[in-house]
């Protein structure tokens, strides 16, 4: 087969959730399918002169295909791309699977098409500024019309997909693993290195995520304060991600609640970091209102750090029995889950136990497995299709 992937949301610098897994699934890929050929599609700009593609696997069934377009123009013509230059570029390179891993598929054979759904939180809340979410849900309407097959990171991200009026024998679930450093390969000599770049304290509660309104942050913040009243805490609580929308907010709650001496926000955290930002915290906390399948769950078990989260949307799904989950609106119960992991000898290391078992049930390779068997599946249908048609 010739297998094309978007991997455009995987090109920049620093990427986050949805970046970090088409990067990994691509590298799982290319552990295991030495026969099929990849071509992976991004866009460049204009004159062609723009940075390579940085996470190319070095194998040579896989080859990076850059495209040129104006940089503007995908978001500013969107029909443009997804309709017109994208479908007629996927054509001329005789593609005979197309997988759009970020939510998009263009107007190419239907037949021949899969999208994956990370989550569709935006049709439930305002995750972005009003035009980019109206732009957000047009465009994944038209992936989950067009493409043959939708995969979905988890039930709960199937069910939403459902409810979008997606037939239930289109979707595949295929979960996803973590972004997770083997043992042997964590920097543990940068560890005072790190420290003394983000100002580390020496001990802290961890969140990982971009400061958005579904990370309910603030909800985080209350039950902070809350316990830091309640008892002497040496922690501090470390905010770890891209200062996204919700940023304002949160810096004015934390000088509100008078905690601003024990809130260390850290902005973007480089991948190669993160093993030992994971590593050297005392509790993990994910106060969510809402994911498709989350990740930093899965990392944050897979480091030994005991979580917390709060029980809605998938997350049951992905940390099962291995974490406390509290209601997403009861400061109360977080407070007093943080407290007990902290205090608790015995929960706290039947947590660590517990969350490394859990992690190791999602894993890139399983996934790109699955990913590989769906491409040949669509690419085996496509076929059978076209026979019919010649007879």
């Amino acid at each position: 087969m010739r297998i094309g992937i978007y991997v455009d949301v995987a090109k920049v610098d620093q990427p986050t959730g949805i970046g970090l897994h088409v990067r990994n699934l691509v590298n799982a890929l290319a552990q295991i399918d030495d026969r099929n050929e990849y071509l992976l599609y991004y866009q460049s700009n204009l004159f062609g002169n723009g940075k390579p593609f940085p996470c190319l696997p070095n194998k040579p069934n896989f080859r990076a295909r850059p495209i040129r377009f104006p940089v503007h123009w995908v978001t500013n013509h969107p029909s443009l791309w997804w309709k017109w230059y994208l479908p007629r570029v996927l054509r001329k390179d005789s593609v005979d699977v197309f997988h759009g891993p970020n939510h998009f598929a263009p107007s190419f054979d239907p037949e021949k098409s899969i999208v994956t759904i990370h989550d569709l939180a935006y049709f439930r809340m305002q995750v972005h500024e009003a035009g980019e979410n109206a732009m957000l849900q047009t465009w994944t309407k038209h992936a989950l019309q067009w493409a043959n097959t939708v995969i979905a990171l988890s039930e709960n991200s199937k069910r939403d997909v459902e409810e979008l009026g997606v037939a239930p024998a289109r979707i595949r679930v295929i979960y996803g693993g973590g972004h997770v450093v083997p043992e042997d390969q964590i920097q543990y000599s940068r560890t005072e290195e790190l420290k003394k770049s983000l100002k580390l304290p020496d001990k802290y509660i961890l969140f990982v995520g971009s400061l958005q309104p579904r990370k309910n942050v603030p909800f985080l913040l209350r039950s902070f304060a809350r316990l830091k009243k309640e008892m002497t805490l040496p922690h501090r609580l470390v905010l770890a991600g891209h200062r996204d929308t919700a940023a304002s907010e949160i810096d004015r709650l934390v000088q509100e609640l008078g905690i601003a001496a024990d809130v260390l926000i850290t902005g973007y955290v480089d991948a190669s970091q993160l093993p030992l930002l994971y590593k050297m915290a005392d509790l993990f906390v994910l106060p969510t209102l809402y994911e498709g399948f989350t990740l930093v769950t899965l990392e944050a078990m897979a480091y030994g750090v005991p979580v917390i989260a709060t029980d809605t949307s998938s997350i049951r799904e992905g940390v099962g029995e291995a974490a406390l989950l509290v209601e997403p609106d009861d400061i109360e119960a977080l407070a007093c889950a943080m407290r007990s992991v902290l205090t608790q000898g015995d929960l706290h290391q039947r947590l660590i136990e517990r969350g490394r078992d859990q992690a190791r049930k999602f894993n890139w390779d399983q996934c790109a497995r699955e990913t590989l068997a769906l491409y040949r599946e669509v690419h085996e249908r496509a076929i059978r299709g076209n026979l019919v048609l010649a007879q």
